[in-house]
């Protein structure tokens, strides 16, 4: 693996960690890592979350490098973040996977249905295409939020590591790369700034275009067309945005100032 990986909530301390310390060199983690790194966790654990500790994890993977892949067991009902999934319980084992998959179908007892996406990658579905693996990304640069159908905790993996290895490698490989941002200057950031931010993060935007528009019609924020693309500017050269989406430094200055609670006011709204 060429991302170190940790293993996060109850799998970190369940006896099926231990198999994934052993062919991952998986370590046990507390807390969610600034760098690009893969996490892996149980997919019930946050199906059973609460909607703030959800919405952490998700906001994790905005940030390119960031992998969170979630695997069995799961929860009976549906989830909605980031979009809506649910895992099926299978009749019988799938046929005609790839890889990994191959080696692991008899254990498999789920599909995913829902809106996440299969990745392009080998065994991501099966031979009647129902999907093993589903994926979303939060903006087209971000990492990458997974789930999969395969127990990659299966005593299984110990004979073939490799095979293991390169599957996870595959997914690692799909979260874009970490570039270096200039250092924010935050003593430079006026209260509009932070607005705009705000703005930014309460739902994802594609281009300038659609934030201006999404401005006039906002019953709560009142930016005229010229000053938010004069702030929109200065956010880019500040390394806080790129093209309409705040960056991870952005998102960290926002949740540690007084502006934090209308984020997640806003996103509420935005949901409903």
């Amino acid at each position: 693996m060429t991302v170190p990986v940790f293993l996060h909530g109850a799998l970190a301390t369940h006896r099926r960690g231990r198999i994934l310390q052993e062919a991952l060199a998986a370590t046990a983690t507390s807390e969610l890592p600034g760098s690009r790194a893969a996490v892996l966790a149980f997919a019930d654990g946050f199906q059973g979350a609460d909607d703030g500790e959800q919405a952490r994890l998700v906001e994790w993977t905005r940030a390119p490098g960031h992998l969170l892949l979630l695997l069995p067991p799961f929860a009976v009902a549906p989830s909605e973040r980031p979009v809506s999934w649910r895992a099926e319980r299978m009749e019988s084992a799938p046929r005609g996977g790839e890889g990994l998959a191959t080696v692991l179908a008899p254990e498999v007892s789920y599909r995913l249905t829902g809106r996440l996406q299969a990745p392009a990658m080998p065994g991501a579905t099966w031979s009647d295409l129902s999907v093993c693996v589903g994926a979303y990304r939060l903006h087209p640069a971000a990492g990458l939020f997974a789930v999969t159908c395969l127990p990659l905790w299966s005593l299984a993996v110990l004979d073939v590591p490799a095979e293991l290895q390169s599957w996870l490698g595959n997914l690692v490989a799909l979260t874009g790369e970490t570039q270096a941002a200039p250092t924010p200057a935050t003593a430079s950031l006026q209260p509009d700034h932070y607005g705009f931010l705000v703005f930014l993060l309460s739902r994802p935007f594609t281009d300038e275009e659609e934030v201006v528009a999404a401005l006039r019609s906002s019953p709560v924020f009142r930016f005229s067309t010229e000053k938010a693309r004069a702030l929109l500017t200065e956010l880019r050269k500040q390394g806080l945005v790129l093209g309409v989406t705040p960056t991870a430094d952005a998102y960290d200055l926002v949740m540690q100032s007084p502006y934090a609670p209308y984020v997640s006011a806003l996103r509420e709204g935005s949901s409903r």
